[in-house]
């Protein structure tokens, strides 16, 4: 009996433990469930995903889906079953079973089936993300892959057309540096572009033909058009964007980006702040020599290290005033503060025999603020897509510099020793004004569309530039060479356009007429050295024909009007260093560009264009040696005629693991020079290959592999062929809220070779200022939106620009 009992308890005891153990296996823990949708699944919607027990279907937890990927996180038991409902506007909701035996559960990509219930579908129209259009192509970001990267900048990079040779600078293949606006507004820098997140971008317009209601100033080289979201989530999503790093010339780089879009009711605002610093090393060298029978030549060689910060601020609101009324203004600053110093030698020769030798010594810096101010006034007149549309727009530049020269010559005779030492000051404050109206008119569904506007741009300039000779160690002022001046320039313009849309054939047609006035006072001479008008027509059209959904051939014409800046017009001497002076021409002309060109689409996807440009009076530098000693005179004048013929392809590649593009062009020169220039008309080809990688590794990571190649030239410079090779690895964390990244720059650094053309010399040189350099960064957006059922937003397509 004593050994029963004894047994009984053991068995109580034991069983106690087996309970307990299972207990503890059963108790609550915290469960991630990852997913995914299709980019257009999800585009412009807000769904809701709950989660039950599959044993008596209480709720675990619920949440908002308003990405194309997905995280919830809840506590539950591992072997228990459960089930996700997910609920989708257009969609029928999905019932998902499942079964955590981790603590992590990726239900992978889930196919939404369409609600084919007409009384309650929403018929909505998915865009793809690259669609044809006769100014170029349209590039959707909101709802595709484009809104997972960082920002606006990154986003350009991978769109099809535009190519980034230093990561620096966005061009248009086959047609260099565009127009950029962002929601109208021309950018103030390049920084800017980083500074707007991803997620805050709606979409893109590539324009490479463009249409009479951009203003013909620069839209020679395409347009570039950004348009932000208005969000129709209510609340609010914040995003960090910081990186540094360092090159082998152990130089520091660094940037932080924070941004804020914000939508309460009928309000929404997106704010972004930040800046960046950087440290740069450059060196080079060079060797001249004439070609005017008087056998000299000069050698020299150079170092610089540099400094530059620049902070900015980007606000833009809009409020909905009622439907199809939506006011906007913003306000934005970028500055920038510069500071470098040089060590430079040179020496020159007379019949191979050594002259002189030169040291010099240099500093240099500026300081300038680009302000920028907007109010936009929208009314969508119809449900067409007509629209009426007011932009008021004030810029105000304030920009300071300042260089300081000091030189030291040894005769090769005598041994002597000469000194000249030279500095300058320069303030600049142009303000500009700009008034815009434009109307749109859709005729409901019969594919005609009419608009026309005005602009009217108003610039006033206020400079003053001091000149200096140093005497007994003090600065003195040289009144010969200082000047102030007034200069205002006025232009007025007025566009029209008829569109026609067919079942197969689309046609555009427009005519912009713009009238100019040029005005500057010098208060040194007491005299106005630039009074000059002109008006001036520039025509531009477009065809697209689309046998069928696949391919689309589009054939273009425009035209347009590059104006001689403010310092090619100043007469005033300017003198760089003792053997180097430089002086602008009142008598400039304007150069007038005409472009004729062909592009064929297939499949939404492929791209070959041919492009012919000419332009008359294009702008070249007229630069000479003086005939009796080794001072360089320079000045801007007109040459006859550029005539050039363009090429290139657009390749994209699309895979489960690797999407892309791959991008190549060429391009012949041919410029024609007056007597004046006492030069050989000149030709040059440029080509290159761009190439824009993205290859999806598991565990959310992805490598991206960024290669330009490419061959540059100018109407006085012909380089070499260069490259520019980086590749980022990036680790994704929270359903892509959460990136950490790395990155190596120019892994190959590029080394730039050049040959120089003036009117008595030759020249060659090389230079480098790109290093290999390492970067660290990181990403994150958080936030809390939800719907409003209360608030419609237009179905017109034309708000949603901030």
């Amino acid at each position: 009996m004593r050994y029963l009992k004894t047994k009984a308890q053991f068995m109580k005891k034991y069983l106690l433990v087996l309970a307990l153990f299972s207990g503890l296996s059963s108790f609550s823990q915290l469960i991630t469930l990852k997913g995914s949708f299709a980019p257009e699944v999800i585009k412009d919607k807000i769904g809701q995903i709950t989660i039950f027990s599959a044993a008596d279907s209480t709720l675990k937890k619920g949440g908002y889906i308003d990405s194309s990927f997905f995280e919830v996180q809840f506590n539950g038991k591992l072997k228990e079953d459960y089930y996700a409902k997910i609920k989708l506007t257009g969609y029928t909701d999905s019932i998902i079973h499942f079964t955590p035996t981790e603590k992590e559960v990726n239900l992978g990509l889930i196919q939404m089936q369409a609600d084919l219930n007409l009384a309650t579908v929403e018929v909505v129209y998915r865009e793809p993300a690259f669609e044809r259009t006769m100014d170029g192509v349209e590039v959707n970001v909101k709802g595709t892959t484009l809104e997972q990267l960082t920002n606006l900048f990154e986003i350009l990079k991978a769109s099809p057309r535009l190519t980034s040779p230093d990561d620096e600078r966005i061009e248009i293949i086959g047609k260099g540096s565009p127009l950029i606006l962002i929601d109208r507004q021309p950018i103030l820098s390049v920084e800017e572009l980083k500074a707007v997140p991803a997620n805050m971008v709606d979409r893109i317009e590539i324009i490479t033909n463009p249409s009479a209601k951009y203003r013909a100033q620069g839209r020679g080289s395409g347009v570039i058009e950004v348009y932000t979201r208005d969000f129709n989530l209510q609340g609010y999503n914040m995003t960090i964007n910081a990186n540094g790093g360092m090159n082998t010339q152990l130089k520091p780089t660094a940037n932080l980006n924070t941004a804020l879009s914000l939508k309460k009711k009928k309000f929404s605002m997106n704010v972004s702040v930040g800046g960046g610093f950087s440290q740069r090393y450059s060196f080079g060298s060079s060797q001249y020599e004439t070609t005017d029978g008087t056998d000299r030549m000069d050698t020299r060689e150079w170092g610089s290290e540099s400094m530059n910060a620049h902070p900015h601020l980007n606000l833009k609101a809009a409020y909905q005033i009622k439907e199809g009324h939506k006011i906007s203004v913003g306000a934005r600053g970028f500055g920038n503060q510069y500071n470098g110093q040089s060590l430079s030698t040179a020496s020159y020769f007379q019949s191979g025999e050594l002259v002189s030798d030169k040291v010099e010594n240099s500093r240099d810096g500026y300081t300038w603020l680009n302000s920028s101010n907007f109010v936009n006034y929208i009314w969508e007149t119809d449900t067409n897509g007509s629209s009426f549309e007011v932009n008021l727009n004030y810029r105000l530049k304030v920009d300071e510099g300042f260089a300081e020269n000091y030189n030291e010559f040894q005769d090769a005779g005598t041994g002597a020793f000469s000194d000249f030492d030279i500095s300058n000051r320069t303030k600049n404050r142009p303000n500009i004004g700009e008034s815009r109206i434009v109307y749109e008119h859709v005729f409901d569904t019969t594919g005609w569309k009419v608009s026309g506007g005005a602009v009217y741009n108003l610039v006033y300039n206020n400079m003053l530039f001091e000149q200096f000779n140093r005497d007994n160690g003090e600065w003195v002022i040289d009144n010969a060479f200082s000047n102030s001046y007034e200069y205002v320039e006025q232009n007025g313009s007025f566009f029209t356009e008829i569109n026609k849309k067919w079942d197969k054939v689309s046609a555009r047609v427009g005519l912009t007429a713009e009238y100019t006035d040029l005005d500057g006072y010098s208060h040194s001479l007491e005299q106005q050295f630039i009074d000059s008008n002109y008006l001036l027509l520039f025509p531009s059209a477009s065809i697209m024909i689309e046998p069928n959904e696949k391919v689309g051939v589009t054939f273009s014409y425009s035209s347009g009007i590059d104006r001689p800046q403010f310092s090619n017009y100043d007469p005033f001497v300017r003198v760089q260093d003792s053997l180097s002076i430089s002086y602008g021409n009142p008598y400039l002309r304007p150069e007038i560009t005409h472009n004729f060109g062909i592009s064929t689409d297939l499949f939404y996807a492929f791209n070959i264009s041919v492009d012919y440009y000419v332009s008359n009076n294009p702008v070249s530098q007229l630069s000479f040696v003086d005939d009796q000693t080794f001072l360089v005179n320079s000045t801007p004048w007109n040459a006859e005629r550029n005539q050039a013929i363009g090429a290139s392809a657009g390749l994209p590649i699309k895979a489960k693991w690797v999407n892309g593009w791959n991008s190549i062009w060429y391009n012949y020169n041919f410029y024609e020079f007056s007597p004046i220039f006492e030069r050989e008309d000149f030709s040059f080809s440029t080509y290159g290959l761009w190439s824009y990688l993205n290859f999806i590794l598991p565990a959310d990571i992805t490598l991206t592999n960024r290669l330009y190649v490419g061959k540059w030239g100018s109407s006085e410079s012909i380089g070499n062929l260069r490259a520019n090779w980086s590749m980022r690895v990036t680790k994704k964390f929270m359903s892509n809220k959460f990136q950490i990244w790395g990155e190596v720059q120019d892994i190959v650094p590029p080394k730039n070779r050049y040959d120089d053309f003036a009117g008595n010399y030759i020249g060659s040189g090389n230079n480098q200022w790109a290093f290999t350099t390492f970067k660290l960064g990181l990403y994150y957006k958080f936030g809390r939106l939800k719907q409003d059922a209360h608030i419609q937003e237009s179905k017109s397509g034309q708000s949603g620009r901030i």
